[in-house]
């Protein structure tokens, strides 16, 4: 996959009418575009992708909030718990209301900026349920959906908001999706999977170069030349490199 590099596809700088800057993202009008999606717990990953020839073109990649910051990401598997059933219910529409809101707002404010491109749709896994069931009661009643029923809020306001913008909808097994993408390439799926190896470790050597440009930046401070990373230089995925949680340590009795 390699990203748009002419100087008439990279997003431009302009101001509106009251000065502030804004992105122009230009793509070309003659290709079509996927969006590929990452769904998680009120945010997601949204890739967009078009072909080139027998390359794949990046032409935007972000990541999308789904969720109001002072609603709870997770109110079937906690909060709803220790509530009566009005609040409770109350509790999940507020979050679907927000989580509406926001992906159709994402998905909307990302086919302006990649117009006149045509998007063609969306790809995203299949949904961990069928459908959430009615009320919160019947989500209580059965640990097996209750285990997803928070996830497939923010799921289902992706496709749904998908679907009102007129867009198509196809669904993967996470499975199997490096065999597809690999089949659809015409390669292995270890060919695919050590491409995407050799990548990971070219981001973790330029993460690597930063900081060390970034201790060495200031000589003439006292005290250890450690410089803190801005979070947006950590643009590897690797668990290895995320800070550990901190979790309360319980006092065992003798």
């Amino acid at each position: 996959m390699r990203c748009l590099t002419s100087a008439c596809r990279r997003p431009q700088l302009k101001c509106d009418p009251g000065g502030t800057p804004t992105i122009e993202r230009r793509a070309d009008p003659m290709s079509e575009y996927s969006i590929g999606i990452d769904d998680h717990y009120a945010w997601a990953n949204l890739v967009s992708v078009t072909t080139s020839g027998p390359n794949d073109v990046l032409l935007d990649k972000r990541r999308v909030e789904l969720l109001d910051q002072q609603l709870t990401a997770s109110p079937y598997h906690h909060e709803t718990l220790q509530m009566r059933l009005t609040g409770a219910e109350k509790l999940v529409r507020d979050v679907k209301t927000s989580a509406n809101k926001r992906a159709k707002l994402a998905l909307s404010s990302l086919i302006g900026e990649l117009a006149p491109a045509k998007r063609r749709g969306i790809a995203i896994r299949v949904p961990p349920l069928p459908d959430l069931p009615a009320t919160v009661a019947e989500v209580h009643a059965n640990t097996w959906i209750m285990n997803r029923a928070d996830g497939m809020i923010y799921h289902q306001a992706l496709t749904q908001a998908a679907a009102r913008l007129n867009l198509r909808v196809f669904y993967f097994e996470k499975d199997n999706v490096l065999e597809l993408a690999a089949q659809a390439r015409g390669k292995t799926a270890r060919d695919l999977q050590r491409q995407r190896s050799c990548c990971c470790l070219r981001r973790c050597d330029l993460r690597a170069r930063i900081r060390r440009a970034l201790e060495t930046q200031d000589t003439t401070a006292k005290g250890p030349r450690v410089a803190r990373c801005p979070a947006r230089f950590f643009i590897c995925g690797s668990t290895a490199l995320r800070p550990r949680a901190l979790r309360p340590q319980v006092k065992r009795g003798p």
